[in-house]
């Protein structure tokens, strides 16, 4: 009798567990796993429903113009109509837009926001219910973007009609986190990812990479903006000097400036504008140090995949190189136009971080509001006297030499130029910028891939989208001031330099400009006051 009821207690106790073991199956697969089954483009009730049913719509930030859209095909001998998907503008928004392929599967906002569009979210009105009770074809919600039409157009030609045609642009509302244009190019055409998907994915161009947000670039001089900013939290003050001696030596390795020049004492704030290598190194070994450079790139997004954005991001990293060289954005550092621009808008925004986001607001099939982004907070990067002070001090890069190309009439702008030496051949050209620099409303970051000098081709790139935001129609032609015909000897206008301009000449230069100066000593002058370059050949 007792070896029967262990036995009838083993039976118990093997089926319970595998009841258990059951429910637990089926919750992973109903509650943990659904949406990712949902999305799959490759799941066989998906790739039928996107036939059968009409995806929803998807629009830019005006809410009018539309990206991508479901078009009827009428069936024949008797079958019922099918859909295709149809994208109207083409490669200008296939990094952000991507594609949906019965055979290639899906990307960027595409599958980011499947549940909607497909219509296998949760139902949000009692038409959708019902239909999903019924099972009958449910119409996909629409989604809108946050990007303004005009600023990605701005943006695609920029980086198109540049001197390499490679390169992406990010630009930002400082104050929301809307995302204004995000742009990578090489592109290409969503509307025949079916024929050319093979070609497109062993294309040496990368068109189907996304540069902005999942490219990884040396940036250059423009990580100087994150060092600054640890510097003034370890008590530096833009007044402060500094000596610079031409080279600044750390565990081995020598920092030097462009050009070889040495500038003998500056301030700090003039070693942002000149962008002088051999002290940014100097302030980051000896008064910043290593953690604090690490958990400040950290508050700026450094590290951050950003896994609530709705298209992947590569997070950017300082790696374990060497800290004098990180400081200028050299060595393991690398980044992208996505990070990049979140520095520019914290910054601007009196410190404040703000989540970035691309998709304004979901509606249904009938104009529901189904939900709506709010501007979140993602971290407080610097306290607001500090983020005044260092924007004051990108202020005074673009009233500088090498970055003057940017100012603009009227309207005080921010930025920094970055010229990244790399392993692919000319240096990436860089540049982040917000404007107005009072009150900003927008931030814009540009990489141009092998552009040469950040002042040239990054700075014309960014500033095409700011004069664009800013709707100045008689913005100047972004060129460096050494590109630009001046007058020896200008009528009524002095030749010597402000005081504090020849506090930063290097050694032996008085602060007397010449007349008819001959053309090689011209060249050397501009390369000096032009660019700066890191010791290792990059801004």
């Amino acid at each position: 009798m007792d070896s029967m009821n262990r036995h009838l207690r083993r039976t118990f106790y093997f089926f319970a567990a595998g009841f258990i073991v059951l429910i637990g199956v089926l919750a992973y697969w109903q509650v943990y796993a659904r949406e990712s089954l949902a999305n799959n483009p490759e799941n066989g009730l998906q790739t039928r429903r996107a036939l059968e049913a009409p995806r929803g719509t998807i629009y830019a930030g005006d809410g009018e113009t539309v990206l991508a859209r479901s078009e009827e095909q009428p069936g024949e001998d008797g079958r019922s109509s099918t859909y295709s998907r149809v994208y109207p503008e083409g490669p200008l928004y296939a990094g952000i837009v991507g594609y949906w392929s019965t055979r290639y599967g899906a990307a960027g906002v595409e599958i980011a926001e499947n549940a909607n569009l497909s219509g296998t979210a949760d139902p949000a009105t009692l038409d959708e219910f019902i239909n999903q009770i019924s099972g009958g074809p449910q119409a996909g919600n629409n989604v809108t973007l946050t990007i303004d039409d005009e600023l990605q157009r701005a943006a695609y030609d920029a980086i198109a009609t540049s001197n390499t045609g490679r390169g992406s642009i990010a630009a930002m509302d400082p104050k929301t986190g809307e995302i204004l244009a995000l742009v990578s190019y090489p592109s290409y055409d969503p509307n025949n990812i079916d024929e050319r998907f093979d070609e497109l994915a062993q294309d040496p161009e990368e068109p189907l990479l996304n540069r902005a947000t999942q490219g990884l670039y040396p940036p250059g001089s423009v990580f100087k903006v994150v060092t600054a900013a640890a510097a003034l939290q370890s008590g530096v003050e833009p007044t402060d000097t500094f000596t610079d001696e031409g080279t600044y030596e750390y565990r081995g390795y020598t920092v030097i400036n462009f050009g070889d020049a040495v500038y003998g004492t500056v301030t700090f704030a003039r070693a942002l504008q000149a962008s002088i290598n051999t002290i940014f190194a100097q302030v980051a070994v000896e008064i910043v140090g290593t953690d604090r450079l690490y958990r400040t790139a950290q508050a700026f997004g450094y590290e951050d995949s950003f896994e609530d954005f709705v298209l992947p991001v590569s997070p950017s990293q300082l790696g374990q190189g060497d800290l004098a060289q990180l400081s200028f954005g050299q060595d393991t550092n690398v980044s992208n136009v996505f990070e990049m621009v979140q520095v520019a808008a914290a910054v601007a925004n009196d410190g404040t971080a703000m989540e970035p986001h691309l998709v304004r607001e979901v509606r249904s099939p009938d104009g529901v509001i189904i939900s709506r982004t709010q501007p979140q907070v993602r971290e407080e990067v610097l306290d607001p006297e500090t983020a005044a002070t260092l924007q004051d001090m990108m202020v005074g890069v673009t009233e500088g030499v090498s970055a003057g190309a940017a100012q603009r009439p009227g309207i005080e702008v921010a930025g920094k130029t970055g010229t990244a030496e790399n392993f692919s051949g000319d240096p990436h050209s860089w540049f982040i910028v917000s404007a107005p620099a009072g009150d900003p409303e927008i931030a814009v970051a540009a990489m141009i891939e092998n552009g040469g000098v950040g002042e040239v081709e990054g700075l014309q790139a960014a500033m095409q989208v700011v004069d664009a935001y800013l709707d100045l129609e008689d913005a100047p032609e972004g060129q460096s001031p050494s590109q630009q015909d001046v007058p020896v000897n200008p009528e009524g206008i002095t030749q010597t330099l402000p005081e504090d301009i020849q506090q930063g000449l290097p050694e032996g230069l008085s602060g007397e400009i010449p007349e008819g100066l001959p053309e090689e000593v011209q060249q050397g002058m501009d390369q000096i006051f032009g660019t700066q370059q890191n010791g290792d050949g990059s801004q």
